[in-house]
């Protein structure tokens, strides 16, 4: 494991006080992206919103309404935004689907994106196996559109669609031998989703292929045009047995969080590639488009559990700063963190 140092900083000022400044050196082969990775003090609260334990995606498209999923539920949660108390109220659960059989049943909810001028959010599955059982359930292979009132931002549950990135995973040359395997084997995981300039990115959490993870790049209007969509696999070379765990756009590109892309051993599934305790999240500056174009930023200070979902909270000039929720830790345990650029 990479060294990491720390030193504390101190500041009068309550609203931008930071606890913690970290820093560490380039991942091999990597440049350094120059930005530095500061944990603010301010405490936020989520309130309201089931399965807390396990909250895996969050997004908002004005700012001031969020939607939240849970990757045990088969809904997602709107919530409202309260800056001057850092809290985030829920709201009534969503179903995204229907569930006739009364079943226990659930999408796996692990990224959500909003797109403004659409009036919308994205709501991706995993596409993958149960980690137990390694068992295939189709609400997991699912992606949404969520339409949401352009006046409000209240979600228009009428205007719901579903559609499934499976039919091109499994003609992907990039994936197609990893489609339904479980993570302990590297098998296909999506666990991450995010929206910019009218294109869709989906993380890729496994597989890792010789140290490359994966970002899928398509179009809404491909996705949700009724036949297998177009599809841009971007590789990433982040390092052996790390996958995404989620990633954000900024004006300057896209923030990744990558954590390890296998998960524990299971009876079924007794021996497993997982190499490392899943405690440590880097972070990247991806730059499409440019050669280089990954970047790395440093590693997460003082993760509580599993880093799941990042909402951005300000993109300014000089830094970018993140509400960060975590599997795992009750209602989330959202903590804020700054990125500085250079």
């Amino acid at each position: 494991m990479l060294f990491r140092s720390c030193v504390r900083v101190l500041t009068t000022s309550a609203t931008a006080s930071l606890l913690l400044a970290c820093s560490a050196p380039a991942r091999p082969g990597l440049p350094s992206s120059g930005w530095t990775i500061e944990k603010k003090a301010e405490r936020w609260k989520l309130e309201g919103f089931e399965a807390n334990l396990d909250l895996s995606g969050i997004a908002s498209v004005d700012g001031k309404n969020v939607l939240i999923g849970s990757d045990e539920l088969i809904a997602a949660q709107p919530g409202r935004i309260d800056k001057t108390a850092n809290l985030i109220k829920a709201g009534e659960l969503i179903p995204l689907m229907a569930n006739p059989s009364g079943k226990k049943m659930e999408i796996d909810i692990e990224g959500i994106a909003a797109s403004p001028a659409d009036h919308c959010y994205f709501v991706t599955g995993s596409h993958g196996v149960g980690k137990k059982q390694g068992d295939f359930d189709a609400a997991r292979a699912s992606v949404f559109k969520v339409p949401c009132d352009p006046a409000t931002g209240a979600i228009q549950p009428a205007g719901i669609q579903r559609v499934s990135l499976m039919p091109w995973l499994e003609q992907s040359e990039a994936f197609r031998e990893y489609v339904k395997k479980p993570l302990q084997l590297n098998g296909f995981n999506i666990e991450g989703l995010t929206f910019r300039e009218g294109k869709l990115y989906f993380g890729v959490r496994g597989p890792n292929v010789q140290g490359n993870t994966f970002v899928i790049e398509t179009t809404p209007a491909s996705l949700f045009g009724g036949a297998p969509p177009e599809c841009k696999v971007h590789p990433l070379p982040v390092g052996e047995a790390r996958g995404i765990r989620e990633l954000a756009a900024v004006r300057d590109g896209f923030i990744i969080i990558t954590g390890n892309a296998s998960a524990e051993a299971t009876k079924k599934f007794p021996v497993s590639q997982t190499r490392m305790a899943d405690k440590v999240f880097d972070v990247f500056l991806w730059k499409p488009g440019q050669e280089p174009a990954l970047f790395s930023i440093g590693v997460l200070p003082r993760p509580l559990e599993k880093a799941e979902g990042i909402l951005v909270l300000e993109d300014a000039p000089a830094h970018v700063d993140l509400l960060v929720l975590f599997d795992g830790a009750p209602d989330g345990g959202p903590q804020t963190y700054r990125l500085t650029r250079p």
